[in-house]
């Protein structure tokens, strides 16, 4: 009885220390996997590890806007997980990488970008085609 105290007092610390929100990486630190070590060239997806004491929801949507953009493509939500982010920053956000990427069309000073004769606006960070 005595010996659960202690575990229980180490797990309350651990999730009451307010991590920021960061970028989740499966596979960053497995050797075996062929990305290993090199340069992300195109990214499909995004997922943001945070907890609702470290971070506001603006902050993981412009995370996950701001990783995108690295690769020329905006943010769209997909879904909230558990379990696929360690204990410390409990709730994973999915987002969906959306756009041409690299080399697609250039971004102007007001937001909009064009390029293959389609017109988009950026309206709070997404951007919307017509």
């Amino acid at each position: 009885m005595f010996k659960i105290i202690p575990l229980i007092g180490v797990l309350a610390l651990t999730t009451a220390c307010a991590q920021p929100a960061y970028v989740h990486q499966a596979a960053e630190f497995n050797r075996s996997s062929a990305q290993f070590g090199k340069d992300i060239t195109d990214i499909d997806s995004v997922t943001i590890c945070y907890s609702s004491r470290g971070a506001t929801p603006t902050q993981v949507r412009t995370l996950a806007k701001d990783e995108c953009a690295k690769f020329n493509k905006t943010a769209q939500f997909l879904q909230q997980e558990y379990f696929v982010c360690p204990l410390s920053a409990p709730v994973a956000a999915s987002f969906s990488c959306l756009g041409e990427g690299v080399g697609g069309g250039a971004a102007t000073a007001a937001g909009s970008v064009s390029g293959s004769g389609r017109q988009q606006v950026n309206y709070d960070g997404i951007l919307f085609s017509y």
